[in-house]
């Protein structure tokens, strides 16, 4: 997978536009998001300070509220990305689907 972000040895990043880099960045993000929340979750469950424990809940349900929003914001994108060619689908094979 081509890394978008991924600064060249100069340190040097690139910024996007088309649906399909922002797509992959936004795959990124939500990989990077999920890893974090299996982490916080990993340490709510260690925690036994009810009052912490508590915040930590609340925390964990804002997380997933944010998780669900970029997901979403994923699917518009890609909906976009593979909606700019419907009829080819970026190949040139005949489709037998419908």
């Amino acid at each position: 997978m081509c890394q978008v972000i991924t600064p060249d040895p100069s340190g040097m990043h690139s910024h996007v536009e088309d649906p399909l880099s922002i797509a992959e960045l936004l795959r990124e993000t939500l990989s990077e998001e999920l890893q974090a929340m299996n982490n916080l979750s990993a340490r709510w469950h260690m925690i036994e300070d009810e009052s912490t424990a508590h915040a930590l809940e609340h925390l964990i349900a804002k997380k997933r509220e944010m998780l669900r929003d970029l997901w979403d914001l994923l699917r518009d994108v890609e909906a976009r990305a593979f909606a700019s060619d419907g009829s080819h689908h970026g190949h040139t094979h005949p489709h037998t689907h419908s």
